[in-house]
């Protein structure tokens, strides 16, 4: 350690002041030249001793100079060490002249009270960092931060899966004229835009701010998932429509299917009524309708009466396994090696999700008769921290893709229109996405469903 310098100084002071040090060691230099002036005086004093007196005094003034010197700098050089100790953040170091009295000391002991204040403001300063890290990486929001010479400074979790770095990195070795956001001319208004990121494709909600790096402008980029609200919102619109629907229709169907049975009753017991039979057949018809209304009213409340997920954590190979078991003899296949996973989630739920996208892709596959077609493959992969089971299949593709989601609508004629909303529904319970597709390399359509992986 360097001399003057201490982790800890207790409060001592010396009895001798620097100051009386310095005027002490300044008469000590003076006093052989008055020495020599004093024998010079003296006629009687030969010349030879006149000269030996001048010469000590000459090194002895010149011994305490240095003295006087080597002190000052031994000083300064820790002066310089405590101001190079707080530059780089080293505040475990302080003077230990501190303890002295007089105005050395006085400025050794300010300068330790500035070390401790920005030791204290470094710490607050790291708490505060570390709290908004925190908040940073909650925010269902991607957060991008690149500097003023356009690297990127910082990435939240978000921001790393949707650009496909790899998990646990923040900072990756790009630019912002790399990301897509350079050729959107963001400006400071937020734009909604559709875009197929790495990490999910979907619709955004893109914003750029500007701050200053260094008197320098830079970005922060926000990249919201828009469609993921706004599919969120409709299945809760969808929910509440469905339970308006199904109160209201089976309030009426209840008196309707009651008031038949008693118009059939009476008119067992009138013998007398003319085309008694038509009447009947007309009553049992209503009768059947409004309990087929009934069912189909009761199916539809699947979706607005979903229960809370059970979660807990479950291996995603036998989630795929038995799903594609149920699927054998359609030919279903498990399309490479599936990864050694635990999801987070209702495994029930999940798993009659997957049944339903598995057998839209057999349904389809069907209809399209194709023959020579290859099998409708199962396969899940894992990106930026998210696992993806994609089910690809050769059937007709998807014609009407605005209206996968809606409620009531279907292309069979034997379906009912919820599968693929109860799939959302479920999914969406797990923070995961469903997306459906048309290929780009042949015929058929892709369908992933998205989950996040648990964080260890």
């Amino acid at each position: 350690m360097i001399p003057g310098l201490s982790s800890s100084a207790p409060p001592r002071r010396r009895a001798w002041s620097r100051p009386v040090s310095l005027v002490a060691g300044m008469l000590l230099a003076v006093a052989p030249g008055c020495l020599v002036l004093f024998t010079a005086s003296y006629r009687a004093v030969p010349r030879q001793v006149e000269i030996a007196v001048a010469s000590l005094s000459i090194v002895w003034a010149v011994a305490i100079g240095w003295s006087m010197v080597r002190a000052m700098e031994r000083h300064l050089r820790t002066l310089a060490s405590l101001v190079e100790s707080a530059r780089s953040h080293d505040f475990g170091v302080r003077s230990v002249h501190a303890r002295e009295a007089g105005p050395l000391g006085d400025l050794y002991r300010q300068i330790n009270a500035l070390i401790d204040d920005l030791e204290n403001e470094r710490t607050a300063s790291q708490e505060l960092l570390g709290v908004l890290r925190r908040v940073v990486d909650q925010i269902d929001v991607a957060i991008l931060v690149f500097g003023a010479s356009g690297r990127l400074r910082l990435a939240n979790p978000v921001a790393a899966r949707l650009l496909g770095m790899p998990a646990g990195d923040t900072v990756a070795d790009l630019a912002y004229d790399d990301t897509p956001f350079a050729g959107m001319t963001l400006g400071g208004d937020p734009r909604i835009v559709d875009y197929r990121f790495p990490g999910g494709d979907g619709r955004w909600r893109i914003t750029e701010q500007t701050y200053r790096q260094q008197g320098r402008p830079a970005r922060i980029v926000f990249v919201a998932d828009v469609q993921q609200v706004l599919a969120t919102e409709e299945i809760r619109v969808w929910q509440r429509l469905i339970r308006v629907i199904g109160h209201e229709v089976n309030n009426s169907l209840a008196p309707i299917a009651s008031l038949c049975q008693t118009l059939d009753s009476i008119l067992s017991r009138s013998p007398d009524i003319v085309e008694k039979g038509m009447l009947h057949d007309g009553l049992s018809l209503i009768a059947e309708r409004a309990q087929g209304l009934k069912s189909f009213i009761s199916v539809y409340a699947q979706v607005a009466r979903l229960p809370e997920p059970r979660k807990a954590m479950f291996p995603v190979r036998r989630l795929v396994e038995r799903t594609a078991g149920m699927f054998a003899a359609d030919g279903v296949r498990i399309d490479g090696e599936v990864p050694d996973l635990t999801l987070f989630g209702d495994q029930v739920h999940l798993e009659q999700a997957l049944i339903n996208l598995v057998r839209n892709a057999v349904q389809s596959q069907a209809a399209a008769a194709a023959t020579g077609a290859e099998p409708v493959r199962l396969g899940v992969s894992v990106q930026a921290g998210r696992c993806i089971f994609e089910i690809v299949d050769s059937g007709t593709g998807i014609a009407n893709p605005e209206n996968l989601f809606v409620p009531f609508y279907t292309t069979r004629a034997e379906g009912a229109g919820i599968g693929l909303v109860l799939c959302r529904s479920i999914v969406a319970q797990h923070a995961g996405t469903v997306t459906l597709h048309n290929r780009d390399d042949a015929r058929g359509a892709v369908a992933r469903m998205v989950l996040p992986l648990p964080r260890p």
